[in-house]
């Protein structure tokens, strides 16, 4: 019978040797401060396993669909981001060039070096004499692009607390399928940081991404005033997405916000006549404020004058806000109509079903801000539309079922594992996760396995709760973001939370979890793990390789990019194996 007692397990990890491919022995580290040593088990994860995968986006997540077969040499990378299979050309293309690979890791490991510790992170934070916009427009025109430049382009723009992700994608997605030449900057990342820069809906092609980016971080040194003068992380990024766009010429550059809206970094530009705002919530209280109406101004920052600005905020105190920071600006606000309304009025609620719920949540707004658009451009993509029209074209309805925004609400079964990735991270969308994983779950008896991550210093209680409430696990895993003790892919490295933080925040989640569980007279086994490839080797070592399970990873979309590397690394998919004592 499972030991409700927390059984918090720190663990080295087994060192297979190559020489003659025998197993070691490798010590857990037991709660009580003793320790064991435990043999191994008999059989070592292996690619020989019959492997099936089926993933589902949230455009065409279907509950009980039949999964289909996949390549052979398919990995959970492939399968995530590209599930009907067409990765060919940008796959052979930026992952079977090992000097490309190189050169895209040489300038992501230069791009980390400008990231910033939480220390420093704080400190800026409480630097009022820091103007963010102005030192982003300081640093994109030394790095030899004029703002001016940049507004020649045409942009849509989405804040909120949740969901502007999501909203983005599928505005791109509608766009493209009208027939526009687009871009796309969003963040977090991932797997790889090219992620954050996309055009026509790809990741930003690994070799141009390399070369513009020696291009204008060369620049800055070259003519910064003394060792430190040069943009921080997020900053570089998004002047680094201006470059692209303009280079690329696209049609529309789609802007997802990263922090607030009104000293975000995507704030510079005073052109946009399109402006989204998604749903709020408490976030970043120590720098936007610790009330929703603190946030909704912070939100609202990105309203420029005589802009359309469409949203789907619910809460009154928070309308008004932005009601009044549009009026400032001669700007007009709608609140977009249900989703169900666009398939009501054209007759197709045939539809409605095949969509999950973080379409029906976000996709009138994205429809709203596409409309919006193609009615103010001008040219051969014009198309005339009233705001808030419930119209219901073909190149809608086909870019909503095509959006594919990886890492959300998305199933993928590989080596008897129904692994299910959703980077919900506030208790609004961790309801829409739960909801999603009840259904997907709903038709079998498999073990259901946690594994679960938040950093920074926001209280996770209330996302415990809710997955509790929804769910009964048989395990639960707490583990930071890191696919090793000793990352091997720069994109995934996170200078702000060092991994001893990380692993200190994990034991207090899960101290957190184990208290809700025993309140509730829960029965599960609770475990800290110090990397992914330690919790994936835990829970095959437990369960044995045979058995089916249906795992949720959630929490942090970082957490994602930690698990899919951890599992290709373990079915042998990478060449780059761990350097930390994991051979």
């Amino acid at each position: 019978m499972p030991n409700r007692n927390i059984n918090v397990v720190t663990r080295q990890l087994w060192r297979l040797v190559r020489q003659n491919q025998k197993p070691s022995l490798y010590t857990a580290m037991i709660s009580n401060g003793s320790s064991a040593t435990i043999s191994d088990p008999p059989t070592r994860i292996g690619s020989k396993i019959p492997m099936e995968y089926d993933t589902h986006s949230y455009a065409t997540v279907l509950a009980h669909t039949k999964p289909a077969t996949s390549p052979p040499a398919a990995t959970v990378e492939d399968l995530i981001f590209y599930p009907k299979g067409h990765a060919s050309s940008y796959l052979k293309k930026n992952h079977s060039k090992a000097d490309v690979n190189k050169a895209f890791e040489e300038a992501i490991q230069a791009l980390n070096s400008l990231q910033s510790n939480d220390n420093a992170i704080r400190n800026s934070i409480q630097n009022t004499r820091i103007n963010t916009k102005e030192d982003t427009i300081r640093y994109l025109e030394r790095s030899g692009l004029p703002l001016t430049t940049v507004e020649k382009l045409s942009f849509i723009h989405v804040a909120g607390t949740k969901g502007k992700g999501s909203t983005c994608a599928l505005a791109e997605s509608l766009l493209r399928h009208h027939g526009a030449h687009t871009g796309f900057f969003s963040s977090p990342h991932i797997m790889h940081t090219n992620e954050r820069i996309r055009i026509d809906g790809q990741p930003m092609d690994k070799e141009k991404f390399t070369k513009l980016f020696w291009k204008v971080y060369n620049r800055l040194k070259e003519q910064s005033e003394h060792e430190t003068d040069m943009p921080a992380y997020f900053k570089f990024l998004t002047i680094l997405c201006f470059h692209a766009f303009v280079e690329e010429q696209v049609d529309v550059a789609i802007l997802e916000v990263g922090i607030g809206g009104e000293q975000d970094t995507t704030n510079i530009v005073r052109n946009v006549r399109t402006v989204g705002i998604t749903s709020l919530g408490l976030e970043h209280t120590e720098l936007l404020g610790n009330t929703l109406q603190k946030i909704a101004w912070q939100k609202a920052g990105i309203i420029k004058p005589n802009s359309h600005v469409y949203t789907h905020v619910t809460q009154p105190e928070c309308l008004q806000v932005i009601r009044d920071r549009a009026s400032d600006n001669q700007a007009t606000v709608h609140e977009v109509p249900r989703m169900e309304d666009y398939f009501h009025y054209n007759l197709q609620d045939k539809y409605l079903d095949s969509f999950h719920n973080t379409i029906l949540l976000n996709g009138s707004l994205a429809i709203q801000l596409v409309y919006d658009w193609l009615d103010q451009t001008e040219g051969p993509l014009h198309r005339a539309h009233k705001p808030n029209e419930t119209k219901m074209c073909p190149e809608v309805l086909m870019g909503l079922r095509n959006t594919h925004w990886p890492g959300r609400c998305q199933l993928v079964e590989f080596h008897n594992m129904r692994l299910h990735f959703d980077g919900a991270h506030t208790p609004e969308s961790m309801k829409i996760c739960t909801d999603w994983f009840q259904t997907s779950t709903s038709h079998n008896s498999n073990p259901k396995i946690l594994i679960f991550n938040r950093t920074g210093d926001t209280d996770p209680i209330e996302m415990l709760q809710i997955l509790q409430n929804a769910c009964r696990f048989d395990l639960a895993c707490f583990v930071p973001n890191l696919a090793t003790t000793n990352p091997n892919r720069p994109s995934q490295v996170m200078v702000r939370y060092s991994g001893e933080y990380q692993i200190t925040r994990a034991h207090a989640i899960a101290k957190t979890w184990q208290k809700l569980s025993e309140a509730s007279k829960q029965t599960n086994t609770v475990l800290v793990h110090v990397s992914l490839w330690d919790a994936f080797l835990d829970i095959r070592e437990r369960y044995g390789i045979e058995t089916n399970l249906d795992i949720l990873i959630t929490g942090s979309i970082h957490l994602l990019g930690a698990a899919i590397s951890a599992l290709d690394q373990l079915h042998g998919a990478n060449n780059d194996r761990p350097s930390n004592g994991h051979k």
